[in-house]
């Protein structure tokens, strides 16, 4: 069934110029240049971190910037490479497009308001909308026909950044069967906690088979610990039950704290202690919170001697001379001091898409 614009919303809603809404400060009719994209990327870069359960992502309703509602997300597509949250699938109301098709649209472009536990889509333009559109009945068997993915790619103007993609959609994902090496079923993965302001998935929190964890644990794990099994669409982790019986596991309790400031970094705290992927220098936060390692909230100068770089800018942190260091003087003071601990090596941590701390972990309990 072709996909069409209500004859309100093609006068109103998105003339067939393309308006763009992006940018408060453009004039009507306008559209954002390179320099103007590239600043509004690097903007919602520093927006503080925003977690939501994809599950909780999935049926929430997308608003226009003046508050009209335009539908709901019937699913994302997910990177598995990367953790990107490439494209919501957006299931329009009937008031703006006719037909039983669900639309991508960059989750890029999906922005959370600051007020209120919203979405809002303010980059609608009909060409582009016209073509990204799928069949209901089609979804999600067409994520395995590459050719669909790239002609998004291309609709949007997307550069992907592995050739080797594998794309699964998050109501895939939840409830999806984990085998390990040899085939076996361990668990199934429960949810994915996504970074809003990053669009990128943060962690999948996995529940193990009772033969494996008794009673029932959860346990989190970065997307790049999956692999997938030769010819089959299966997902693999790597993991024994020694291995796991090591981690701590997901705290039932922290579902309702993941933008908890304390809990974030606690999940983090513990992701770098576990298996690190790429050696790369973390930021301010993520390195203090690896030293911190009795996570009082100071550094003393023992701990900073775990870090050559921090070892030697210990006087230029502790300026106070008390011979501690808290968070706050850290995050101010370390910036100085980055270059030599980039230097020095700060050690093997991984970082996932989204700039955050990652490696296969999970929160203490």
């Amino acid at each position: 069934m072709e996909c069409k614009l209500s004859k309100i919303v093609r006068a109103a809603v998105i003339p067939a110029v393309g308006l763009c809404l992006t940018a408060p400060a453009l004039a009507a009719g306008e559209t954002q240049t390179g320099n103007q994209k590239a600043a509004s990327a690097q903007s919602a870069q520093k927006q503080a971190y925003r977690a939501l359960r994809a599950s909780q992502l999935i049926g929430k309703d997308v608003k226009s910037p003046q508050g009209k509602s335009l539908g709901k997300i019937e699913d994302l597509i997910v990177d598995m490479n990367t953790g990107q949250v490439r494209y919501s699938m957006l299931k329009f109301d009937p008031g703006v497009f006719a037909g039983e098709r669900l639309i991508a649209v960059p989750t890029t472009e999906l922005r959370m308001s600051r007020d209120k536990d919203e979405l809002v889509y303010s980059n609608m333009t009909r060409e582009r909308l016209e073509k990204a559109g799928v069949e209901k009945g089609r979804w999600p068997g067409v994520l395995r026909d590459r050719a669909y993915l790239a002609g998004l790619d291309r609709t949007y103007g997307v550069v992907q950044p592995s050739t080797d993609r594998r794309a699964y959609s998050a109501s895939e994902l939840i409830g999806k069967d984990v085998k390990n090496r040899q085939g076996n079923d361990i668990g199934e993965i429960r949810d994915l906690v996504i970074n809003m302001s990053a669009q990128t998935v943060h962690y999948a929190v996995l529940t193990f088979d009772p033969s494996w964890v008794a009673p029932e644990k959860l346990y989190a794990f970065p997307l790049r610990t999956f692999n997938f099994t030769d010819g089959k669409d299966e997902l693999v982790l790597d993991v024994d039950k020694a291995k796991l019986q090591a981690m701590r596991s997901f705290d039932q309790r922290l579902w309702s704290k993941l933008n908890d400031p304390v809990a974030v970094a606690d999940v983090d705290r513990y992701f770098v202690t576990i298996t690190p992927v790429v050696t790369v220098t973390p930021s301010p936060a993520a390195l203090f919170a690896r030293l911190d390692s009795n996570h009082d909230g100071f550094l003393s100068e023992a701990e900073a001697r775990v870090n050559t770089g921090v070892q030697s800018a210990w006087t230029k942190l502790d300026k106070d001379s008390d011979r501690k260091v808290s968070l706050a003087e850290f995050m101010t003071n370390y910036r100085m001091t980055a270059s030599q601990g980039a230097a020095a090596g700060v050690g093997a941590t991984g970082t996932s898409g989204d700039g955050r701390t990652a490696a296969g972990g999970s929160s203490a309990k």
